[in-house]
């Protein structure tokens, strides 16, 4: 339970300070190369390598994978998009992301209330 809540945690921080940064960009107070660079800082390849599997095994996590996936495939094809669609074509994984954070907040509720329960302290924080 412990490696699930870490897991948690990290993805859903990891969805939030992307979701900072591509905020910057579209306020235009992030330029491209603060996204690239925040994007690396971010690590979310490394982040799909260590919790893909746990990702895959419960149908509630999907929301996780997916902004795992979404932070991953925009540090990896960031030239391509920006290339193709120019950078505000952010605003639509900014938006994907939002989207996923709060279902992940409804979806997962239960789990937060059982750790809490148990004594697993503030994760809420």
């Amino acid at each position: 339970m412990a490696a699930d809540r870490e897991m948690i945690e990290d993805v859903t921080s990891l969805g939030m300070r992307a979701a900072v940064l591509l905020r910057g960009v579209m306020v235009k107070k992030v330029d491209r190369e603060i996204l690239e660079w925040g994007l690396k800082e971010l690590r979310p390849s490394e982040l799909m390598e260590k919790y893909f599997p746990r990702l895959v095994e419960k149908p509630e996590y999907v929301h996780l994978l997916y902004i795992l996936h979404l932070v991953s495939s925009l540090e990896g094809q960031l030239d391509f998009q920006i290339q193709e669609y120019g950078l505000d074509s952010v605003k639509d994984d900014l938006q994907e992301i939002n989207v996923s954070l709060q279902q992940v907040a409804k979806d997962l509720q239960p789990e937060i209330d059982e750790f809490v329960k148990l004594g697993a302290g503030d994760v809420t924080r």
